[in-house]
């Protein structure tokens, strides 16, 4: 019986995860398709193929997660696809090349120049190949993964939020809003990175909170960050 609720628990967030997947690929169609096909705008652009990147590298996440990770099963059961750190490797690197898209447009946007752009898209770059490449034991790539990415949870935020201060009226708005949705997009991934750390330490060894959290936190970050975007069209 604990065995078959641990599973369905395992089930419930995977169905959240696909929720987000989803969620991705509807703004990267929007904002490509919709948004920088008229405007021609190259933040656009690379906005749309950093969740472009972000919805594949998550695909890899999300089999690494819940078929390739033995702690994903009750204790005793293999896992579906056996153990591999291919899938969570592939993840790290395809999502982080992506972080490193979204902040050299950022950079650039805010310099304007080409070495800012170079500047800020090296520290996602390295970390993306240390992930990808690196056989890195359990805790290492936790406390990598985690800390690079509270640092840019705050980091990027921090960015749009400048530019809110530098704008007015309904840009400052929207720039505002920007940095509250990758703030809240980017506390949700370090919450998930982190799942089993605090499902020991909070919740009793459990992950079915810090799991549920997660991707409801990058969804209502997703959201706010569509909001962001079409208030920034509307200005």
């Amino acid at each position: 019986m604990i065995q078959t609720v641990d599973m369905i628990i395992r089930e419930v967030h995977a169905g959240l995860w696909f929720l987000v997947v989803g969620y991705y690929f509807y703004i990267f169609i929007f904002l490509l398709f919709f948004r920088w096909r008229k405007t021609r705008n190259p933040f656009q652009f690379a906005m749309a193929i950093f969740f472009l990147l972000l919805a594949f590298g998550r695909v890899f996440y999300f089999i690494g997660d819940f078929y390739a990770d033995p702690r994903s099963l009750t204790v005793g059961l293999l896992p579906y696809l056996g153990v591999s750190e291919f899938w969570l490797m592939a993840g790290s690197f395809i999502q982080w090349f992506a972080l490193a898209t979204l902040s050299a447009t950022a950079g650039f946007m805010i310099f304007g120049k080409r070495w800012a752009e170079i500047a800020f898209a090296v520290p996602p770059v390295v970390i993306a190949f240390i992930l990808g490449f690196v056989s890195l034991d359990a805790t290492t790539r936790i406390l990598l993964s985690g800390g690079a990415g509270a640092i840019y949870a705050l980091f990027i935020p921090l960015l749009f939020w400048y530019l809110a201060w530098q704008s007015g009226g309904k840009l400052r708005r929207s720039n505002f809003l920007l940095g509250l949705g990758f703030f809240i997009l980017f506390a949700g991934r370090v919450i998930h990175s982190l799942r089993y750390p605090m499902g020991e330490f909070f919740f009793n060894n459990s992950i079915t909170i810090p799991g549920i959290i997660a991707p409801g936190l990058i969804v209502i970050g997703l959201i706010l960050i569509a909001t962001g975007n079409e208030w920034g069209q509307a200005s």
